[in-house]
């Protein structure tokens, strides 16, 4: 892995501000090294941010009936399980102004899930988080207590070139996500999905390293 002032080096000389240096705000500034690394790609370059880590996933019995669901629309993990191998490659595009996670998760068995999303911008800190199924969770980005904190404020589905609200929050739950840094090169992450009739029905937490950035010159 490079060291940690080339690293910082490499993200400094960079032309193009990082895609979600706008969505902080002025919080960036002020935000742990481990983040500008996590976020240091930029919207229209084929930037890669590699990060390697382990899973606990959690799912409440109601959910697991759905489990096929969740494994066929690439949505969530579909098991309960500890410490399991992951891998997410966060890219952007030189073409685009969206941001892709590439997330690869190793079973106990020894099967590999593979799930990609992308984030939309949509103004001052919001995006949408796009899956393959049309599905898209809206949110707000923001830095406060030391942590990254991801806020619900809705499900969208997309048809085309349309998107519009999807009001299933009541079916779906509510979820919610944050990080915390733990040194220069790792963080540690939870996300939640909250019922308001049955409380916590899924969850998932992890902790990461920074393996690799390249920027594209």
């Amino acid at each position: 892995m490079p060291e940690f002032k080339q690293i910082k080096k490499r993200i400094l000389m960079a032309e193009a501000d990082p895609f979600f240096m706008e969505i902080f705000g002025n919080a960036w500034a002020t935000m742990p090294d481990v983040f500008h690394k996590h976020y240091a790609n930029r919207a229209f370059c084929d930037d890669a941010v590699k990060v390697t880590g382990t899973m606990s996933i959690w799912q409440s019995p109601i959910m697991r009936p759905a489990a096929f669901l969740f494994r066929w629309t690439k949505t969530l993990i579909p098991v309960t399980a500890e410490n399991l191998a992951a891998e997410v490659i966060f890219r952007t595009r030189s073409d685009s102004d969206k941001f892709w996670y590439d997330r690869t998760v190793r079973l106990q068995g020894g099967e590999t899930l593979n799930f990609v999303s992308y984030l939309e911008p949509k103004g001052g800190n919001q995006v949408v988080e796009w899956t393959g199924s049309g599905i898209g969770w809206h949110s707000t980005f923001q830095f406060e207590d030391n942590r990254v904190h991801l806020r619900h404020l809705g499900y969208r589905f997309r048809l085309g070139k349309l998107d519009f609200p999807l009001p299933l929050t009541w079916l779906f739950g509510t979820p919610s996500a944050w990080e915390e840094a733990i040194s220069e090169t790792e963080f540690k992450m939870e996300m939640t999905i909250d019922h308001a009739v049955f409380g916590r029905i899924y969850s998932y937490t992890g902790q990461f390293e920074i393996k690799d950035i390249a920027l594209a010159k």
